[in-house]
């Protein structure tokens, strides 16, 4: 059957006829792709449904951090503040001569004699943590509660400081017993103050 009697028998036929051709004729492409891309495109409407799930839980995870943001702000703030005060206590750097001063004043205000005074060198005790700490060695003289006077109010300084090692020996000599009206007998003492610094 050629083309021109295809053409002439749809031109010959009723008009009904005709309309019912055309819409078959426009209906063959929808059911030629319903029925032979169904099922993949049922997948990829569950895959697009997943992924759509996906991104609203990725967006309500999002929502919920922004929500989060001015408590993580004020904590911040607050850690910051925290920090600020921690670098007074734990300097970034320790200045031997402000320390020796500190112990001249002190030595001065509670007539305690400070004999020796040898820094030592700087060790980081522990690589996992972040200090350092400088050890120095102190010799003192002076009656037994002055000299824990003395001790008592190094270790409150304003920087971070500790005793170690602390020995006590009665001096070779200018020390004799206590008696009423006599001077109080003097000891000698060593020591170990230890400064502490940020890395």
């Amino acid at each position: 059957m050629e083309l021109e009697d295809i053409v002439d028998k749809y031109r010959s036929a009723k008009l009904q006829v005709r309309a019912l051709l055309l819409v078959f004729v426009g209906v063959l492409p929808a059911l030629y792709v319903w029925t032979s891309q169904a099922e993949t495109l049922d997948g990829l409407k569950l895959q697009a449904e997943g992924e759509v799930a996906e991104e609203r839980g990725k967006f309500e995870g999002a929502r919920q951090k922004v929500a989060e943001l001015p408590v993580l702000l004020a904590k911040l703030s607050e850690i910051e503040d925290e920090l600020t005060k921690a670098k007074q206590i734990l300097p970034d750097k320790i200045e031997i001569d402000s320390i020796l001063a500190s112990l001249g004043n002190l030595e001065k205000e509670l007539d305690v004699k400070l004999v020796k005074f040898t820094p030592g060198q700087e060790v980081q005790p522990n690589p996992q943590l972040e200090y350092k700490e400088i050890a120095i060695d102190l010799d003192l003289r002076a009656s037994f509660p002055q000299t824990m006077r003395y001790l008592d109010r190094l270790v409150h300084m304003p920087n971070l400081t500790h005793i170690r090692n602390i020995q006590f020996s009665q001096p070779l000599s200018g020390g004799g017993n206590e008696a009423e009206g006599a001077e109080p007998v003097l000891l000698d003492s060593r020591a170990k103050l230890i400064l502490f610094r940020g890395i």
